[in-house]
């Protein structure tokens, strides 16, 4: 009886597979909406980060890879990889057998097959699942080379960890580049293929696995008796966590929320470039510190060209430039001015700056400048901007009403209270949404749509590129006037000046406004081709106690804008 069946099942695969050899290939495979690769590159079109099947890899180039270490990979896994077409129809049925008569499973698939199902199928262990994977096996090895097809096997497979392709797992595992894995390191790794989540978690069970293999090499004749004793000795581990910067992983992840979004629908085995405006001299900036810390630099089109998401991705992937909700301070000011010029102030506009209260709703509020800093006499618009003063800023309130300021902000989709402490700036927003506001002082009236993405290409055909998109919120005239008002920030002649000490440090003309909290702290600014901010404080709502934490945003809108004029944008 079970001759019968194996005769029987090999018949019937013997005609599908015929079948499905026969068919005419169909060009670039492109019969199913779905892709598997994408490279996402910067400014200059150098790749940043490379994705095949959603999973983070770094490519390889096969040729710069050991042959011995090739051959040990072939010999385990398909010893016929460079001469079959897809399947090994021979392993197929040595594997129908074994398992009938000794109720064990056995695998067959060709590594072609084990790209397939990595990439494109799910480990549903289903007869259709497997036609599948069968027919797109033999599909892609009409069209693509025997070297490209091992190539992009090992720049997918999967090796614990959340690691995927050999050149991350040589990175991670053993700190190294694939090109000087020893014979040790990647008889280990085809180890951990077998079962990649439990080995990675079960070292000594990966040992016993390692040697194993080790036995059949040897045995085989791929490795000598020197090289077999050699690579018996414990496998030396060297974990190298961090990959990638910190700054592109919160980068990437946000652009790839964007691309979802877009809906370009690619086929099979197509490629994908996504094209951004990223400049890494600004994401390479990292800062040792106890507080968190976040920015954003935005060009003149809207773009993000740099995010800092948090100072680093693999304590938390939370990104705080996007997602967080923070009290913005004092860089609410400009906003609050702009609303008064609207209503008719002028710069020229003066208020007594000395320490101040008020009645509101049957309670006395009194207001102070930070560090208890009067000038004592009347001030204009600008050097109430300069130093930050409280005084005029909550004078300038009450004057508009409480209720104007908490009603502009509704035209950016924010909710605000209208009380007085709004005018100081108790609003919650992200650093995101604070500096989509701050893009129209940047541009003299244009409130700019932000994004990640340029163009995108689907094998070396432009099919997206992004629109410039912004909306006229309010009067450019207004928006300009105040922007010329914020050069005040950086002046060495208004006393007290809140970001007078870093002015000498900036390599070009800029404008800007700082903001202080017991809990955050803001600096944003923008020179004519820039826009950054800054936020730096604690998730836990620590108070600022300290001064270098405090400081902090101003020195790193230095480093930011400085570094975007370096040498390759000057040219």
């Amino acid at each position: 009886m079970k001759k019968k069946i194996i005769i029987t099942i090999i018949v019937i695969l013997t005609i599908i597979i015929l079948l499905l050899f026969f068919l005419k290939p169909i060009e670039s495979i492109k019969d199913i909406n779905y892709t598997a690769e994408i490279s996402i590159v910067d400014e200059n079109n150098e790749e940043l980060i490379h994705l095949i099947n959603n999973h983070k890899t770094t490519p390889i180039n096969l040729q710069e890879m050991h042959p011995k270490n090739i051959e040990i990979l072939l010999n385990i896994e398909d010893k016929s990889f460079y001469k079959h077409n897809g399947f090994n129809l021979n392993r197929i049925f040595k594997t129908i057998n074994s398992n009938i008569h000794n109720n064990q499973s056995y695998g067959a698939s060709t590594i072609t097959q084990q790209y397939i199902k990595n990439v494109y199928l799910s480990s549903e262990k289903t007869f259709w699942r497997k036609l599948k994977e069968l027919y797109y096996a033999i599909k892609l090895e009409q069209v693509a080379t025997k070297d490209e097809i091992l190539t992009n096997y090992l720049n997918c497979v999967y090796f614990g960890n959340d690691i995927y392709g050999i050149g991350n797992a040589s990175k991670y595992y053993f700190n190294k580049s694939y090109k000087d894995l020893t014979i040790k390191e990647m008889t280990t790794f085809v180890a951990l293929l077998n079962a990649p989540t439990y080995y990675s978690t079960n070292l000594d069970k990966l040992e016993e696995k390692k040697n194993s293999l080790l036995e059949i090499l040897f045995n085989d004749g791929i490795i000598t008796n020197a090289e077999y004793l050699e690579a018996l000795k414990p496998v030396e581990f060297k974990i190298n966590k961090q990959i990638y910067n910190s700054n592109l992983l919160f980068f990437t992840d946000a652009l790839l929320n964007e691309y979802d979004n877009i809906h370009l629908n690619p086929k099979f085995n197509e490629k994908i470039t996504i094209h951004t405006k990223y400049q890494k001299e600004m994401n390479e900036i990292k800062v040792t510190t106890a507080a968190n810390y976040a920015s954003i630099a935005v060009d003149k089109d809207g773009y993000i060209i740099s995010l800092i998401g948090n100072k680093d991705y693999y304590e938390s992937a939370f990104n705080i430039a996007t997602s967080g909700k923070r009290d913005i301070g004092s860089t609410i000011k400009p906003i609050l001015y702009y609303e008064a010029l609207k209503c008719g102030y002028s710069v020229n506009t003066t208020y007594y700056s000395a320490p101040y209260s008020f009645d509101y709703h049957n309670e006395k509020i009194t207001i102070k400048n930070n560090a208890s800093i009067y000038p004592y006499k009347n001030i204009g618009m600008k050097e109430a901007l300069a130093t930050s003063d409280n005084i005029y800023a909550i004078k300038t309130h009450q004057a508009l009403g409480f209720k104007t300021l908490a009603n502009h902000l509704k035209k950016y989709n924010i909710e605000a209270q209208s009380l007085p402490s709004l005018a100081l700036g108790s609003v919650g927003m992200s650093l995101k949404q604070l500096i989509r506001i701050y893009t129209q002082f940047f541009t003299e009236g244009k409130y700019l749509y932000l994004k990640y993405i340029d163009k995108i290409f689907i094998d070396d055909k432009l099919k997206y590129t992004c629109e410039d998109k912004y909306q006229i919120l309010g009067e450019p005239i207004h928006f300009k006037t105040i922007k010329e008002l914020m050069t005040g920030l950086f002046s060495s002649s208004i006393p007290h000046a809140t970001a007078s000490s870093i002015a000498g440090l900036l390599k070009t003309k800029c404008y800007g406004k700082s903001g202080l909290t017991d809990f955050d702290s803001y600096m944003i600014g923008f020179n004519d081709a820039v826009l950054v901010g800054v936020w730096a404080g604690y998730l836990d709502s620590q108070e600022l106690t300290d001064l270098e934490t405090k400081r902090l945003p101003k020195e790193l809108f230095v480093r930011l804008i400085n570094s975007y004029l370096s040498p390759s944008h000057s040219a």
